[in-house]
């Protein structure tokens, strides 16, 4: 079983990679919106946001691309560490239980989920490079024309323009994945999930592989404080895999494993292992569990429960984020930088007074840009 808080780090390398790719990319178009042509008929204006459209795509995908190197040896190691550390601490359970599970080496098995994982997750960031290529191409050319009508009718003269122009496109980051019905991910955040989840649920995989080598059928789910409210009613209790058990509830039913939304799926650090009734004592007590998600942290008067509190937290390291990217994208246009600036001081000191009143502890890697 990985723990909920070793899950949270695996993707800090990477997205620490991919935000310094990010910020290079913003720079590049910021300075390419403050010296643009925008004085120039329609027709000629279409020619050349055209020709400028296929410029960005390319250098967006050539950066990203350059990374594919790195990013899959980054994977490979951490699926590998993930997959045999969940792997070596279930054993444990199984030997004390009298099993005799063997290494995970001579298991095909395993080592043919474990190499699933790693090709998966490895084309999921492929995806996201082609993807983050055409959908910040089409974030740039909307900025373009948003500018560029600015401009013409006189809703704002030149320089308020091209400031909203590159406030627009710092605001959030860079675009790297649209879905169907609209909704726009950007790329932080893609790829903190496809790391997260990846590596879990390569490690439950591997789990879950590891019992019906071994003809086990009950687990006992994770439990952390700041779990999601719909995870928090099924985690630290047992569950049968097969769902045949007549005493426990089946495990893929109520935790929702294999789904988006469920056990091991979109962002969730929650886990499983082994659970052998007469010589398993469960993880955590009722108390313990309900402690997970009281009210019990305060801020400005405002009681919270530690996932009400880490969504504070990660809104206020949004915005330092925001403001971070746009000081150094009007730097890179040359544009005055107070506001960014003020405004990061601002965020900064109330992310400051935010932590000392609740007592949660800052995560560097979630604030800042390379």
């Amino acid at each position: 079983m990985l723990k909920p808080e070793q899950i949270a780090k695996y993707p800090d390398n990477l997205v620490e990679l991919y935000s310094k790719a990010e910020i290079d990319i913003i720079a590049d178009i910021a300075r390419r919106i403050s010296t643009y042509e925008y004085f120039v008929p329609s027709a000629e204006f279409q020619y050349l946001k055209l020709k400028e459209m296929g410029n960005i795509h390319d250098e967006i995908l050539k950066k990203l691309t350059s990374m594919t190197g790195k990013t899959d040896r980054e994977i490979e190691e951490m699926m590998i560490e993930a997959g045999y550390e969940s792997i070596k601490l279930d054993d444990k359970i199984y030997k004390k239980a009298g099993l005799n599970p063997i290494p995970v080496k001579q298991s095909p098995a395993l080592l043919e989920v474990l190499r699933s994982g790693i090709n998966n997750t490895n084309g999921l960031f492929r995806n996201l490079t082609r993807t983050t290529a055409n959908t910040a191409t089409k974030q740039f050319e909307n900025i373009l024309d948003n500018a560029y009508m600015q401009i013409t009718t006189g809703a704002f003269d030149y320089n308020t323009a091209i400031r909203n122009a590159i406030k627009d496109l710092s605001s959030k980051g860079l675009a790297a994945i649209t879905y169907p019905n609209g909704h726009i991910s950007y790329i932080e955040p893609a790829v903190r999930r496809a790391v997260t989840t990846g590596v879990n649920q390569t490690a439950l995989k591997m789990q879950e592989t590891r019992a019906q080598e071994l003809g086990s059928d009950l687990v006992e789910t994770s439990a952390h404080a700041g779990a999601r409210p719909d995870h928090a009613v099924w985690q630290g209790k047992v569950f049968s895999l097969s769902g045949t058990h007549p005493k426990y509830p089946d495990f893929k039913k109520e935790t929702g494993y294999g789904t988006g939304a469920g056990l091991g799926g979109w962002n969730c650090r929650h886990n499983f292992y082994p659970f052998f009734e007469g010589l398993s004592k469960p993880g955590y007590s009722k108390k313990t569990l309900k402690e997970m998600s009281a009210k019990k942290i305060e801020y400005n008067g405002e009681k919270m429960t530690e996932y009400e509190a880490t969504q504070k937290q990660r809104h206020i390291e949004q915005n330092i984020r925001k403001w971070k990217r746009e000081y150094r994208a009007m730097e890179a246009a040359r544009l005055p930088k107070d506001e960014a600036f003020a405004k990061i001081i601002k965020w900064q000191d109330m992310q400051q007074d935010f932590l000392k009143q609740t007592g949660l502890k800052r995560q560097i890697s979630r604030e800042q840009i390379s």
